[in-house]
């Protein structure tokens, strides 16, 4: 999932009409301000709680029945049980341990019946994968699940830090990619989260990063990595991140880093800001400590 999808440019006639039939003014509309308003339009009034939001949510956009398989090879997907909107949606899930996955699967093909709702010449036929409208259902799926003025709210009183990341990710149960893109879409933070992985050899290689240019970073102190691997804490610092352009030179970025150890190699927020917490909060036993790098 991008920053903020990129679909201002998408030329597909599906996504033309989608912006068209927003009910906004299409040549001051962007795909994602249309997706932006067509989610809040939708959005429960007054939920009781965050479950109760999509299963209301899934309610209103008349999706009828939702099944789950194992044999799905896909995460989800929705199909029409006729021929217009008003016939509803029956939706299948992939059988998955993860809540925070099927919610977001959920929230995600939810978001698809709006273009069979207002583009119905295009969607109620035999029709290839959209990869403008995947990444627009990304987008609402983040909008409904995680809300602008809540997420505001709880994150204001917050450190930019990882401790604080997953603590807002189990409050709006969402995982931790779609929190930080979340939060760096409405310019909340300003940062990157990076997963890196430890190979046979010792040495760590990037293995996804969300919120950031796609690029074959690294660090321009590697110590770094093995200390974090060796800690029983999160360690903070300030360092140079690099990758290398096409052209061979080395493009450097500063930043401000938060580094733990996870389950097979480790986990990295790097950008504006990030700072230890003030006071422990109660997902770990200590705040980390300070570190520096060249």
């Amino acid at each position: 999932m991008p920053n903020r999808p990129d679909c201002s440019k998408a030329s597909s006639a599906l996504v033309r009409l989608f912006v068209e039939r927003s009910g906004l003014v299409a040549s001051r509309t962007s795909p994602e301000d249309a997706m932006t308003a067509l989610v809040e339009r939708s959005r429960p009034k007054r939920p009781n709680s965050q479950i109760n939001q999509l299963e209301q949510f899934l309610s209103g956009r008349n999706v009828k029945s939702i099944e789950v398989s194992a044999d799905l090879d896909c995460d989800g997907l929705i199909r029409p049980l006729g021929q217009g909107f008003s016939e509803g949606f029956e939706m299948l899930l992939k059988e998955t341990p993860s809540e925070v996955r099927s919610r977001f699967t959920k929230a995600h093909e939810g978001c698809h019946t709006f273009f069979y709702e207002l583009v119905p010449e295009l969607k109620f036929r035999p029709h290839d994968t959209d990869e403008a409208e995947e990444r627009l259902c990304n987008l609402g799926a983040a909008i409904l699940l995680i809300p602008q003025k809540q997420l505001s709210k709880e994150a204001k009183n917050l450190s930019v830090c990882l401790d604080s990341l997953q603590l807002l990710a189990q409050r709006f149960i969402v995982s931790l990619p779609a929190m930080l893109l979340r939060l760096k879409s409405l310019n909340l933070w300003r940062c990157e989260l990076s997963l890196w992985h430890k190979m046979s050899n010792g040495n760590f290689s990037l293995d996804r990063l969300y919120g950031g240019k796609r690029a074959e970073w690294e660090w321009a102190d590697d110590r770094l990595l093995e200390r974090a691997w060796n800690a029983n804490e999160p360690i903070f610092g300030h360092t140079f991140v690099r990758y290398e352009s096409d052209r061979g030179n080395h493009r450097y970025k500063p930043v401000s880093f938060n580094l733990r150890r996870s389950s097979n190699g480790l986990i990295a927020l790097w950008g504006e800001g990030i700072s230890q917490p003030q006071l422990t909060t109660p997902l770990f036993e200590s705040s980390g400590r300070a570190v520096g790098g060249k």
